[in-house]
C-alpha cells in the first residue's frame, strides 16, 4: 500500500533543499564559532603562560587568569543551551493506551498499516481543540533515532465525526512518513542555539561582570569577554530570518503532503468539512474558557467541552450555518464572508498555508475515496464525559486560572453567556446587517417626504448584508496599501485583485479604493434611508415621532462619541511612561508634558459630564470620579517617586470614560434597533 501513496512534489523538493542548506549553512557558521573560541582558548592561555614566564607576581597572575578567562567565557557562552534542561511537561496531557480505548486505536492501527509508518511511541490525549506529532527534541536527538508521539485534543474530538477524526490522524502519519521532519529537530536546536545566545543572555553576561568583582584587572577582561561575545551574538542573530523563513516554507510544504496522503486513504469531503469547521471549533472553546476569566473568578466550568457544543450551536445559528449530520455546515463561501480584503500578502513566517488553498489542493488530490462514517467521534471514547472533566481542570490549570468561584453547569452558563453578549439580543429579521453597521442619518427630516413603502426583505438581504462587509474590506484595504506605500522595503510584493504587484505600487491603487468607499457608503447610506422610510410608513403618528427622535438621538450620539474618543485617543498616550522605569529626570519631562494636555481633555470630560448626550447613562458614582478629576491639580510624581493616589485615579477616571462610551453607544443602538424590530409586530 506504501508504494502507492502520494509521491512528495517538485516544490517540496525545491523547498526541502533550500531547508537543509539554510540547517548546514547555520551549524556550519556556529562550529565555526566554536572552533574561533576553542582557538582564543589557546592562543590566550598561551599567552597567559608566556606572561607568568617572563614575570610571576600579582599582576602577571591576574592578567594570565583574565587572558584565559575570556576564552572561556566565549566558549560556554556558545555551548550552554546543551546543559539546559528540558522543562517541557505533560501534566496537561492524558496518556492512553490501547486497553483504554481499543476504538481509537484500531483506527490508529488501520492508518498504520496503510500508510506503512511505524507506531507513535505514545499517544496523548490534550484540552485543545488540534492534533500534532511531536517528540522529545533534546541536543542529542538530533544524532540519535528517536521515536514520534502522537497528540489529539479532546476539543478536536469533540467536534468532529468519527470520519472526519480519521482524516486528521491520517493527516497526522501523512508527518509521521516524513523523514524531513527530522529537519524540524535541527531547527528546533537551532532556535534553541539562537535563543540561549542572542536573546536569554543578559544573565551570563551579568554574571560575568559579578564573576569579575572589584578587580579592576578583571572587570577589563570581564568587558572584553562580553565584547566578544556581544559580536558572536551579531553573527547568529544574522542567521535567523534565513533559517526560519526556508523552515517555515518547507514546514507549509509539508502540510500539503500530509494532506495528499490523507486524501489518498480517507475521504476528501470530510477532510475538508472538518477543516472548514476548525475555527467556528477553536473560536467556541476558547470564547467559553474567556467567558469564565472574564467572570473574575466567580464562575468555574464543569465541562468546558459541553460549552463549547452549545457555543458553536448559538455561534452557528447566528451565522445561518445549517446543521447536518448533527454538526454545523461550512462551506468554503462562509470563512471569506466576513473577509472582503482583495489583497493577499505571503507570510513568509507561518508554517501552514492558509485554509482555502489547503483545500483547493485537497480537492484536486488523488483519492480512494472511503465511505463516509458520520457517527460522533465522541463515541468511539470510552468514558468520554469523564474524560472531558479531567480535561477541563487541567486546562485551566495550564492556563493559571484559580480553582475559585461557583462551578457551573451548561445550562447555567448558557443563560449567562447570552445575558453578558449584548450582540445576541439584535433581532434576527435584520440578517446580521447592524452587527458591523450603525444605523446613522443626518438631516433625517429630509426622508420623510419620500416615506414609502419598501419590502424589508430585501432591504436586510444577503446582498444588502454584504456591502457592509465590502465596506469594512475596502477600509481594510486602503489601510494595508497605506503602510506598503511607507515600508516599501518590508514586504517586496502582493496580490491584489489576483495581480501582482511591487510594493511601491501601492500608493496608485488608494485612488481607486477610495472611489470604491465613496460608491459603498453612498449605497449603504440609501439602503439606511429606505429602512428608515419603511418603518416610518408602517408606523402610527405617535410611533413616528419615537421612531424618528431615536434615528435623531443615535446621530447625535455617533457624532459625538468620535469627538470623545479623539479626545481620549490624543491624551492617553501621555500616560504611557508611567508603565516604564525611566531616570527621574525623564519622568519630570514626561510629567511636564502629561499636565500640558490634562487641560483640553479636562474641558471634554467636562463638556462629557455637563453637556453631551452621554450625560443621561452616567452612574452618579461614575460622575463623581470624573468630576473629581475635573477639578483635581493632580500632580503624579513627588519626592522621587509616583503618588500612587493619583496615578490610580487617573487610570480609573480613564477606564470609566471608555467604558461611558461604549456602553452607552451600544445600548441606544440596541434600543433604536429593538424599538424598530419590533414595529413589524405592530
Amino acid at each position: 500500500m506504501t508504494n502507492n501513496l502520494p509521491k512528495i512534489s517538485s516544490a517540496y523538493q525545491s523547498k526541502l533543499v533550500s531547508a537543509i542548506v539554510s540547517i548546514s549553512v547555520f551549524f556550519l557558521i556556529y562550529l565555526i564559532l566554536i572552533l574561533a573560541s576553542l582557538l582564543m582558548i589557546f592562543l590566550l592561555g598561551y599567552g597567559a603562560i608566556k606572561m607568568l614566564s617572563v614575570s610571576l607576581n600579582y599582576f602577571t597572575v591576574f592578567g594570565a587568569a583574565g587572558l584565559l578567562s575570556v576564552g572561556i567565557f566565549v566558549f560556554i557562552f556558545l555551548v550552554k543551551f546543551i546543559f539546559r534542561k528540558n522543562h517541557y511537561s505533560t501534566r496537561h496531557l492524558l496518556e492512553i493506551n490501547r486497553s483504554h480505548q481499543p476504538q481509537l486505536f484500531a483506527i490508529i492501527d488501520e492508518i498504520v498499516a496503510e500508510t506503512g509508518v511505524k507506531a507513535p511511541q505514545k499517544v496523548f490525549l490534550s484540552p485543545d481543540v488540534n492534533a500534532s506529532v511531536s517528540y522529545n527534541s533534546v541536543f542529542w536527538s538530533m544524532f540519535l533515532p528517536v521515536k514520534k508521539n502522537l497528540t489529539i485534543g479532546v476539543g478536536l474530538i469533540n467536534t468532529t465525526s468519527v470520519g472526519e477524526l480519521r482524516t486528521i490522524l491520517a493527516h497526522e502519519f501523512g508527518h509521521f512518513s516524513q523523514k524531513s521532519m527530522k529537519i524540524g529537530g535541527y531547527v528546533s536546536q537551532a532556535e534553541k542555539i539562537i535563543f540561549e545566545t542572542v536573546y536569554n543572555n543578559k544573565d551570563y553576561e551579568n554574571f560575568i561582570m559579578e564573576f569579575s568583582g572589584g578587580n579592576a584587572i578583571f572587570k577589563i577582561f570581564g568587558l572584553i569577554s562580553v565584547s566578544f561575545i556581544n559580536a558572536f551574538q551579531s553573527v547568529l542573530k544574522s542567521m535567523s530570518s534565513f533559517l526560519f523563513k526556508n523552515h517555515a516554507s518547507l514546514q507549509r510544504e509539508m502540510e500539503y503532503h500530509a494532506d495528499a496522503i490523507s486524501t489518498y486513504i480517507t475521504n476528501p469531503d470530510e477532510q475538508t468539512s472538518s477543516l472548514l469547521r476548525l475555527e467556528l471549533s477553536d473560536v467556541a472553546f476558547n470564547t467559553s474558557f474567556n467567558f469564565y476569566i472574564e467572570s473574575n473568578q466567580k464562575y468555574l466550568p464543569k465541562d468546558l467541552y459541553k460549552n463549547q457544543v452549545s457555543l458553536m450551536k448559538i455561534l452557528s445559528e447566528r451565522n445561518n450555518h445549517p446543521y447536518i449530520n448533527g454538526f454545523p455546515k461550512i462551506d468554503a463561501e462562509d470563512l471569506t464572508h466576513y473577509n472582503k480584503s482583495r489583497i493577499e500578502i505571503e507570510d513568509q513566517w507561518t508554517s501552514h498555508p492558509d485554509i482555502l488553498k489547503r483545500i483547493e489542493r485537497i480537492r484536486t488530490n488523488e483519492t480512494r475515496s472511503t465511505a463516509a462514517d458520520h457517527r460522533f467521534a465522541k463515541e468511539i471514547i470510552s468514558g468520554f464525559d469523564k474524560i472531558c472533566e479531567i480535561m477541563t481542570s487541567k486546562y485551566l490549570t495550564l492556563h493559571m486560572a484559580k480553582n475559585v468561584g461557583e462551578v457551573i453547569e451548561d445550562e447555567t452558563f448558557i443563560k449567562l453567556y447570552l445575558d453578558h453578549n449584548i450582540y445576541q439580543s439584535f433581532s434576527s429579521n435584520f440578517n446580521g446587517y447592524y452587527e458591523r453597521h450603525n444605523p446613522v442619518i443626518e438631516n433625517i427630516e429630509s426622508c420623510i417626504p419620500d416615506a414609502a413603502a419598501h419590502d424589508d426583505g430585501d432591504l436586510f438581504s444577503d446582498k444588502k448584508v454584504s456591502l457592509v462587509y465590502e465596506k469594512s474590506g475596502i477600509e481594510g484595504d486602503i489601510q494595508i496599501l497605506q503602510y506598503l506605500a511607507s515600508h516599501p522595503k518590508e514586504i517586496k510584493t502582493f496580490r491584489f485583485d489576483g495581480t501582482l504587484y511591487k510594493a511601491k505600487d501601492a500608493a496608485g491603487l488608494i485612488p481607486q479604493l477610495e472611489n470604491e468607499l465613496k460608491r459603498v457608503k453612498d449605497e449603504l447610506l440609501e439602503n439606511d434611508k429606505a429602512v428608515f422610510q419603511y418603518y416610518y410608513h408602517i408606523s402610527d403618528e405617535d410611533i413616528k415621532k419615537d421612531l424618528l427622535k431615536k434615528y435623531k438621538n443615535f446621530a447625535v450620539i455617533d457624532k459625538e462619541f468620535d469627538d470623545f474618543q479623539k479626545s481620549l485617543n490624543d491624551f492617553t498616550p501621555y500616560l504611557q511612561f508611567m508603565a516604564a522605569t525611566l531616570p527621574f529626570e525623564e519622568i519630570r519631562k514626561h510629567r511636564a508634558k502629561l499636565l500640558k494636555a490634562e487641560e483640553p481633555f479636562k474641558l471634554k470630560t467636562q463638556q462629557l459630564i455637563e453637556n453631551s448626550a452621554y450625560k443621561e447613562a452616567l452612574k452618579p458614582d461614575d460622575k463623581n470620579i470624573l468630576q473629581e478629576f475635573v477639578k483635581s491639580e493632580y500632580i503624579y510624581f513627588n519626592k522621587d517617586k509616583y503618588l500612587e493616589h493619583e496615578v490610580s485615579a487617573i487610570s480609573l477616571v480613564i477606564e470609566k470614560y471608555q467604558t461611558l462610551l461604549n456602553d452607552h453607544y451600544l445600548n441606544s443602538k440596541l434600543e433604536l434597533l429593538n424599538f424598530q424590530a419590533g414595529l413589524n409586530n405592530n
